[in-house]
């Protein structure tokens, strides 16, 4: 029986919410209506970045559930040995839920237990972001338990998440990665599909899952998780309050959020900060900075004012772009690694890193694969990023809406939070991330914002710097990029084993 939906401003949680739900639904409303073309939105996260309440009533819908027909696959572990595993050396899943409050919408997941003691161990959903990324780029280059060989065969990653926790990698919105959904009525392009959509997606899976139900839950992404994140977690602590009958509680600790495109409004100016950074990159003439920095000021007032008007985003977008933006892009350097040069900086970002992921493009295509994980015959060939997700995203000006405030909500609510990012990353940087946590209205903000940064050690070794308060840390990571599992994986675990067990970095 379908639920009876009672939409609340436009699915906006409206308890505790600081931001103008009215001003967020008119500029979605304005972009629809006047089927606004995609602009060239380089510096805030508009382009696939990984290349980046309502409330229901009356009876539970019940999600249908695929099943994962496993097979054992070789997989070569760092020693050389061979497993009888596909990926990784613990029980995993993989297959679909049907997410019962749209039409035929089918997500796909892939689950591994922890390596050690998952029966304790914490849930924890990965979300990359784009908007239109797959999660099996994390999955398989970054944080997961097997990373890709030449020769398409697997090696186990002795730095995976999944050492202290159960996690499961996602693919969404609608149409991302292995996820389907062919009715047009499916189609998301803002944060309120993403967090309802996530909030069903957990109702099944832990229904299918019910030895995870209870435990300890967290929301971790990257890049545009920084909008996926905040939006999910929120949505999922105010139907926690006010959910359904025979809803499912999810026991929501905490989210982290790795080189998060989150408010531009502030971020976006902070562009310029990375003129002067740590790897003496040379970006712009220092007799220009002063003219640079004038209309990074500008550029943050017409994003200001986009919030309140959508007539002017589009304006907002272009100039922020033309003036900012292109001039960083101009200088030839990897926009997600400015250590790395990148002669397509400024007409093809996304070529920067392409390479980085070539090998998982053939190794989820392979037919064998596709049925390990029961992959639905209606599903194309896989990709790393869906266009056509993005570009709704960004036709929606989703990208250029903040998702701060819900940050702060949850800190009120006594969620953790961990903020951390590469130094070496353009696009997403950390002066940025570190300029919206410092504007942040919660109750602790006093004490964050005069609190002094201290060493983030790593195996006696500096390996960053730390701010904390309350339950905010940001995490600043030295010689790392937009992908900080990818490029410290050793330090991007033993800050995550710290946040999940909530001890002081």
């Amino acid at each position: 029986m379908s639920p009876e939906i009672t939409p609340l401003l436009n699915g906006r949680p409206l308890l505790q919410q600081r931001e103008s739900l009215e001003s967020v639904s008119s500029v979605r409303s304005y972009a629809r209506v006047h089927k606004l073309p995609v602009p060239p939105f380089a510096m805030i996260g508009a382009i696939c970045l990984l290349l980046g309440v309502s409330l229901w009533r009356g009876a539970l819908p019940t999600p249908q559930l695929d099943t994962l027909q496993a097979k054992p696959i070789r997989v070569v572990t760092s020693n050389g040995a061979q497993l009888e595993h596909f990926c990784g050396d613990t029980e995993q899943d993989a297959g679909y839920i049907k997410l019962p409050n749209k039409v035929d919408d089918h997500y796909f997941f892939w689950y591994f237990e922890a390596r050690r003691d998952a029966r304790a161990a914490p849930l924890v959903l990965w979300l990359t972001g784009g908007p239109g990324g797959s999660s099996m780029l994390a999955l398989l280059t970054e944080n997961g338990p097997c990373h890709v060989r030449p020769d398409l065969s697997t090696e186990s990653n002795p730095f995976s998440w999944t050492n202290e926790a159960n996690i499961v990698w996602l693919d969404q919105p609608t149409n991302v990665g292995f996820s389907y959904g062919p009715d047009p009525k499916d189609a998301d392009d803002n944060e309120d599909n993403v967090a309802e959509n996530i909030y069903w997606f957990l109702q099944g899976f832990l229904e299918r899952h019910p030895e995870l139900q209870g435990r300890e839950f967290f929301i971790s992404g990257e890049s545009y998780g920084g909008h996926y994140v905040p939006a999910a977690a929120h949505f999922i602590s105010r139907q926690n309050r006010h959910k359904s009958s025979g809803a499912l509680d999810i026991n929501l600790q905490g989210i982290s959020i790795g080189n998060g495109c989150t408010n531009p409004v502030i971020q976006n100016p902070h562009f310029v900060d990375m003129a002067t950074n740590a790897y003496s990159i040379s970006f712009v003439d220092p007799r220009k900075m002063p003219q640079l920095k004038a209309e990074a000021a500008v550029c943050g007032k017409k994003m200001q004012a986009c919030q309140l008007r959508p007539s002017l985003c589009w304006e907002a977008a272009r100039y922020c772009q033309d003036n900012i933006a292109s001039v960083f892009m101009a200088a030839k350097r990897n926009p997600y690694d400015i250590r790395q040069p990148c002669a397509t900086s400024d007409t093809d970002p996304i070529q920067c890193i392409a390479k980085d992921f070539e090998l998982i493009v053939p190794y989820l295509n392979s037919p064998n694969l596709r049925e390990f994980l029961h992959v639905n015959e209606r599903v194309g060939d896989w990709q790393m990023c869906n266009f056509a997700v993005n570009f709704a995203f960004v036709r929606s000006f989703d990208v250029m809406l903040s998702t701060s405030a819900f940050v702060g909500d949850l800190l009120d609510d006594g969620v953790r939070v961990l903020i951390y990012a590469g130094d070496a990353d353009l696009e997403c940087n950390w002066s940025g991330n570190l300029a919206w946590l410092q504007a942040l209205q919660w109750h602790g903000s006093a004490d964050f914002n005069v609190t002094e940064p201290h060493d983030f050690m790593d195996d006696d070794e500096v390996a960053g710097s730390v701010i904390s308060a309350d339950e905010l840390t940001f995490v600043r990571v030295f010689d790392a990029g937009h992908m900080v599992t990818q490029d410290q994986p050793a330090s991007a675990l033993e800050m995550i084993n710290s946040f999940y067990q909530n001890q002081p970095l």
